[in-house]
């Protein structure tokens, strides 16, 4: 297994408080972060954590919560609780401790998406790749990392998608350092699929009735009203949403009033995802006009979606067809508006050999989109700029 690794030693240093951060941002830190253990020969995962945390980061709870399959050392500093402080020096603390750790560890370079972390890693001669979710003016934290970009040490930026790149090269940022590299997902948890009859029995649902899951967060600008509407509009399809804070979830539930075909399943641990991916019929992306970053983002979902070999209905954004093409690996409907969704899902749903051509392309795609392969890539970037 060693032997295909590259004779280096990485760090990932994060700030999360694990092991009880949901958001997606966590997710992809850690995807990444086991990805580049398989990897190199040397590599360990440093963020934050509060004490009563700092002994909760073992195998079996990063495997059920974070669905991570192949463990790795993770480092949590229990210095989380500096970071809200209004002395400067205590909010770096941690930063300049994870920087001192690498240095003396004697890394050949640093990965993060922690942007307060490049000042301290630079200032102690650190080569540093950093990778960025969002543009230029969205946080004070990441635009006080941009006068840093020339620096020799800074090797490269990694952008989600080109849309990104185009504006941190109008920033200022050399062409040279991009690299442009979409999100993507864990194959090898999808290497056993079961049949959509098999997920349901697992799961106790209807075996019978068509049924469309979305996963995901139930914040705004994520179509939960798109997929609502088009509820009411089709009693007989089942409409099965995982994901969501409590609050966000009594939310949408008032909202819906009882309605029988939207059922919220509530927040599920990430080992169990693929389960209910493979539930579904058909699988929904309903994002909204009023998504912050319908003009960028790279979805993890869009990933898992093409690995559960089911067919997509996705919002039609230019960003999303990067990826997918219209009744190729997804079909496309407009953002916010439910009685098209309506139709979209009642085309797919009465053409069986759509939606199994679909699957089908989305899952070949897919393949190229592993996190073990993106991090190779970046690997493949770096490695010829280190001394």
């Amino acid at each position: 297994m060693a032997d295909d690794r590259r004779p280096l030693k990485v760090a990932y240093v994060a700030s999360l408080d694990l092991p009880d951060n949901r958001r997606a941002h966590a997710m992809q830190m850690l995807k990444n972060g086991q990805a580049m253990a398989q990897c190199v020969e040397d590599f360990e995962f440093i963020t934050d954590v509060w004490w009563h945390n700092r002994k909760r980061l073992t195998p079996e709870v990063m495997g059920a919560f974070y669905g991570i399959t192949h463990p790795f050392p993770i480092i949590g500093m229990p210095l989380r609780r500096f970071a809200g402080s209004n002395i400067p020096w205590l909010r770096q603390l941690y930063f300049k401790a994870a920087a001192w750790r690498c240095k003396l560890r004697g890394v050949d370079f640093i990965y993060t998406r922690t942007y307060p972390l490049v000042k301290e890693s630079l200032k102690r001669g650190l080569a540093t790749v950093v990778e960025i979710h969002s543009p230029p003016g969205r946080t004070p934290e990441l635009d006080a990392m941009l006068p840093l970009m020339q620096h020799p040490k800074l090797l490269a930026f990694t952008t989600i998608s080109q849309p990104l790149a185009d504006r941190y090269r109008e920033a200022g940022v050399p062409a040279e350092k991009l690299l442009v590299l979409p999100d993507g997902v864990d194959l090898e948890r999808f290497a056993q699929p079961l049949t959509t009859a098999q997920a349901r029995q697992k799961l106790g649902l209807d075996p019978q009735r068509p049924m469309g899951v979305y996963v995901g967060h139930l914040y705004d600008g994520r179509g939960i009203d798109t997929m609502l509407e088009a509820a009411r509009r089709l009693p007989g399809v089942d409409f099965h949403i995982v994901g969501g804070y409590p609050k966000d979830i009594a939310r949408w539930q008032q909202e819906a009033n009882g309605l029988p075909n939207m059922r919220f399943a509530g927040f599920v641990e990430n080992e169990q995802v693929p389960l209910h991916l493979w539930a579904g019929d058909f699988l929904m992306m309903p994002y909204g006009n009023g998504c912050a970053t319908k003009e960028w983002m790279s979805p993890l979902k869009l990933f898992e979606y093409m690995a559960a070999q089911r067919p997509i209905i996705s919002s039609d954004f230019p960003i999303l067809r990067e990826v997918i093409s219209h009744e190729q690996e997804g079909y496309f409907a407009p953002p916010d508006d439910g009685p098209a969704w309506a139709q979209a899902i009642e085309t797919l749903m009465a053409d069986a050999a759509l939606r199994q051509r679909m699957a089908e392309q989305g899952f070949q795609k897919v393949q190229a989109f592993s996190w073990k392969r993106r991090m190779e890539q970046v690997l493949e970037k770096v490695s010829p700029l280190l001394p």
